[in-house]
């Protein structure tokens, strides 16, 4: 099949092209600007590329990545996701979309980021295109590879890791190469619908960040009213993100999911700990 996919340098497009090609799909990435993806097909600056929009055109199959989950402006939070949507809605041609979204989303949201997610869902529920959305919450990779996302759960240089609230906040994360293998799974694979695909394990944000750090890691709570003002002053933090990790990292792990898309479940918290093992065992 003819596979595009948006945001394709994103961590989840560059995990899942190669996917794409070993079962034998004709890759095209879309992004803004040149990059390697792996794809066969590479078009840039796409959001105002013809190429792009007949590449939409021409698809079987469209997976749509683009988002923004941490940015200063509102304009970034609509461009991200629902200008990239728009336009995939407008173009899109194919005979299935797939869609990465957050628990959450919807419209009527005061958040940004979920607000503008809810609106990109149902721009593409409108398109008539069979659809099939994945709620995923916080993607976390193998504990050897840090990603965007990871990095804020790790101490740097020995430093107290920030957490925003009181660290009790409860979070389902989710291994990104579960959500590869969702996605190659629904190319033909399973109903279309809105489904929660979350990780098995329930841990609160301070267990999550012992697990993902060495022993005897710090933690350094930050109170809601004083992350919402750092959030004006910090380059790396917005008030939209502060407000996602005090009142929306929670989500519901749907085994469903799984079994819809021939998946296997995988414990983020098993993969840490056997990790943290072997590292005692190298350094011993």
């Amino acid at each position: 099949m003819r596979i595009v996919l948006t945001s394709a340098n994103s961590a989840t497009g560059l995990m899942l092209i190669p996917v794409l090609k070993a079962a034998g799909h004709h890759t095209i990435g879309l992004v803004r600007r040149p990059v390697d993806t792996g794809a066969d097909e590479v078009i840039t600056d796409w959001m105002n590329a013809p190429a792009a929009r007949k590449a939409l055109a021409g698809a079987d199959v469209i997976v749509h990545l683009s988002g923004e989950l941490n940015a200063k402006s509102r304009r970034v939070y609509e461009e991200a996701n629902k200008t990239t949507t728009e336009l995939v809605a407008a173009y899109g041609k194919a005979a299935r979309l797939i869609y990465l979204s957050y628990p959450h989303a919807s419209p009527g949201e005061k958040n940004d980021y979920l607000r503008y997610k809810g609106e990109a869902e149902g721009l593409l529920s409108r398109t008539g295109i069979p659809l099939v959305i994945f709620r995923c919450p916080v993607i976390i990779d193998a504990p050897e590879v840090s990603s965007k996302i990871d990095v804020l759960f790790r101490s740097r240089k020995g430093r107290p890791v920030p957490v925003i609230g009181s660290g009790r906040q409860v979070m389902r994360p989710v291994y990104r190469g579960t959500v590869a293998e969702a996605i190659a799974g629904a190319l033909a694979g399973g109903r279309p619908g809105v489904y929660d695909l979350s990780g098995p394990d329930e841990v609160t944000v301070d267990e999550f960040i012992r697990m993902a750090n060495p022993p005897g890691v710090r933690l350094l709570h930050i109170p809601g009213w004083l992350a919402y003002a750092l959030s004006g002053v910090l380059p790396g933090l917005s008030s939209t993100f502060v407000d996602m990790m005090l009142h929306y990292t929670s989500s519901k792990y749907d085994r469903s999911t799984y079994g819809e898309f021939g998946i296997t479940p995988i414990s983020i918290v098993g993969m840490w700990k056997r990790a943290q093992t072997f590292s005692k065992i190298d350094r011993g």
